[in-house]
């Protein structure tokens, strides 16, 4: 057995913290999760460094705040926005780490460059000579060339989802990775740091059925009107709680991974080694007229759960925490002293302050927020962003976290001057911008689609 202990860290694609039964949350959307807590360490006030996972996790692996922008990704985007970066991975694998990477994200993809710093990097998109593993059939062929003319008449999402509907199609789940995920646990060279990205959990909200907590009557037409009204503008009632009801069993769903994780560990003889279980940002579930995670700065998207077990501390802490310090909490689990970035580890230096920053292109700057222990404060700048939301003259926003968590009633002038000020010094900071990206590939744009990214 290594010193250095085996770690693993479980991240959930797009789970709001107050989903989350230990966060309060009615329902027990993650038993396991749950149990989790109760003897480990949880993280009350846990915010991104930036929405979407790619921005998010372009700081989470560096200790910096991203500076690529969401709204056009492609493989040079990315690449150059990392190229000249120590990322997590690499910094444990220089020290003494074999290090493993399991996800079905299509933004998290080798094509984008984030095969670095793993000895195993199994992102099911892609085969042994880099090419596309789902591609190669004639029929798919021609489903990617009309997929394409319908993209030219702004109908492609609707056509996906119409498609969906009407078939039943599910999108990937964890299953089609555990037979990686068990070989690593099994056969990895220690200590190992095993990294796992679920995906289930993101929209649409397709759980198998036999995980159906809730009732989700509809969800399938409510998924279509989400593309003739843009982004369910008009959904209400029980429609829309059909569509929470399909949030909270995926999360059940996803639950079923963790126990089954824990199960595997324990049976290797590493259930006392570190866990860590986060998501990369939340989701609108109609809250500000929205639904799915633009790039916003309400807490509904950037306040996520965090908990960690095994890892010599236990209880609550109450923060304001920031995704930005995690990677270097992983790297002072492991006794490594070579950290990331600003050089902040989120299990032993607290601040009194996060920032959440979000670069949204030339045309509309960025959007920030900064969040102290009770208030958090927020500017979203001026500018259509599509599907019938924008903001005219840049909206400055201020809310009290513990009286208002859904950030309805606007309390800007009652704010702290500091957070305010924290805000002001980030909005002047140069925006990095990467042009010159290059083509990405039919299958992954069509992945990228299906979740919402790209049109």
């Amino acid at each position: 057995m290594s010193e250095q202990p085996n770690i693993v860290m479980v991240s959930w694609d797009s789970v709001r913290a107050d989903h989350m039964p230990f966060h309060g949350y009615e329902r027990n959307t993650a038993p396991h999760v749950a149990e989790m807590a109760e003897d480990g360490l949880v993280f009350e006030n846990t915010q991104v460094s930036a929405v979407g996972t790619p921005a998010y996790f372009t700081g989470a692996f560096n200790g910096k705040h991203a500076s690529a922008t969401m709204l056009n990704p492609s493989p040079s985007h990315w690449s150059r926005s990392l190229e000249n970066e120590r990322l997590l991975p690499e910094v444990l694998q220089e020290n003494g780490y074999h290090t493993g990477g399991f996800h079905f994200n299509a933004l998290m993809s080798s094509h984008f460059g984030w095969n670095r710093g793993w000895d195993v990097y199994e992102d099911h998109l892609w085969d042994e000579k880099g090419g596309n593993s789902p591609t190669g059939d004639e029929e798919e062929d021609l489903r990617t060339k009309v997929y394409d003319i319908l993209r030219d008449r702004d109908l492609a999402n609707f056509a996906m989802h119409a498609k969906k509907s009407v078939t039943g199609e599910t999108p990937v789940r964890w299953e089609q990775m555990w037979e990686e995920i068990n070989d690593f646990v099994e056969h990895a060279p220690e200590p190992w740091f095993l990294w796992v990205l679920l995906i289930d959990t993101h929209h649409p909200y397709y759980a198998p059925k036999e995980f159906h907590e809730w009732p989700q009557p509809d969800v399938r037409l409510s998924y279509l009107w989400n593309y003739v009204m843009r982004r369910y503008r008009s959904i209400a009632g029980e429609r829309r709680q059909s569509i929470i009801n399909a949030y909270d069993n995926t999360m059940r769903y996803a639950d079923k991974f963790v126990h089954r994780l824990e199960k595997k560990l324990d049976a290797e003889g590493y259930g006392d080694s570190p866990f860590i279980f986060h998501s990369d940002h939340g989701d609108e579930l109609g809250e500000h007229a929205n639904y799915g995670h633009r790039p916003l700065m309400y807490d509904t998207v950037t306040r996520v759960p965090l908990v960690m077990r095994n890892v010599g501390e236990t209880g609550v802490r109450k923060g304001p925490h920031s995704l930005l310090d995690l990677g270097n909490g992983i790297l002072e689990i492991a006794g490594i002293e070579d950290w990331l970035g600003e050089g902040r580890s989120i299990l032993s230096h607290d601040r009194d302050a996060v920032i959440i920053q979000n670069l949204l292109g030339e045309e509309y700057g960025r959007a920030v927020a900064a969040v102290g222990p009770e208030w958090k404060v927020l500017f979203h700048p001026e500018g259509d962003w599509g599907h019938g939301l924008s903001f005219r003259g840049g909206s400055w926003e201020a809310y009290k976290h513990l009286e208002d968590p859904l950030e309805m009633i606007n309390r800007w002038g009652e704010h702290p001057k500091k957070l305010e000020s924290l805000l002001k010094d980030r909005l002047e900071r140069a925006v990095v911008q990467f042009d010159g990206d290059s083509a990405m590939d039919d299958v992954t744009k069509n992945r990228l689609r299906e979740l919402g990214y790209i049109e």
